[in-house]
């Protein structure tokens, strides 16, 4: 079959097909000015230009230096993009010039409605500056029975303010001081238990049996 190049610069594949039953049929179609790789439909790229304000590009990067190769891709002026990759996944990305200091917003304006983020994997989030989380309510659950812990982990200090009560409820409750630990209280203050024990380790009064239980106990917690 001859012919004049297509629409898309390229020329009409030596099937017997039209460049659109070619693709329609998953047939390999020649780039004009490079080589066509052995099993692979090649579409040139629909590409929706804006002089000042961006673009919009259709079509797969074929870079093979490109981690993840990208089908779709919004481009703003600014440098702020949105890019559809071929694995399945997606990238939304402000600019980095000093203009865009007024931030990125995701705002949910119906009242009652919820904002849904669903991951099958992990989720992070990573911030330079401060993370703040402010609701009505807060509520975290781990569901894990076997490694569904919640760790709280921070370099200076840990800060728990509560207006009215702070109950904390557990199995086996632990506190654990490296250097000090001091209870106070303005008013009462109640230590209850079926055995209630003051343990002071230099002791030379200690039970055997007594001594053995605590050493097990705190083992875990030295160092």
């Amino acid at each position: 079959m001859t012919g004049t190049p297509n629409a898309f610069n390229t020329p009409p594949p030596e099937n017997g097909l039209s460049f659109s039953e070619a693709v329609e049929a998953g047939k390999d179609i020649p780039v004009e000015g490079g080589e066509q790789p052995e099993g692979k439909l090649l579409v040139p790229p629909i590409i929706i230009n804006h002089p000042e304000d961006g673009n919009l590009t259709i079509g797969r990067e074929r870079d093979d230096d490109v981690l993840r190769h990208r089908d779709v891709g919004l481009y703003a002026g600014s440098s702020a993009s949105l890019r559809l990759f071929h694995d399945g996944g997606f990238e939304l990305k402000s600019s980095e010039d000093k203009d865009a200091i007024k931030g990125c917003n995701i705002l949910q304006n119906c009242d009652d409605a919820p904002l849904v983020i669903k991951s099958k994997g992990d989720i992070v989030i990573e911030a330079d500056g401060r993370f703040s989380v402010v609701a009505n309510d807060i509520r975290m659950k781990a569901i894990n029975a076997d490694e569904g812990d919640i760790t709280l982990k921070a370099k200076h200090d840990i800060n728990i303010d509560a207006n009215n009560r702070a109950i904390m409820q557990a199995e086996n409750v632990v506190l654990d001081a490296k250097d000090r630990l001091v209870s106070h209280s303005e008013g009462w203050q109640i230590l209850i238990g079926e055995v209630v024990r003051l343990h002071e380790p230099k002791s030379m009064l200690i039970p055997g049996r007594l001594g053995r239980y605590i050493r097990e106990q705190i083992k875990e917690l030295k160092g």
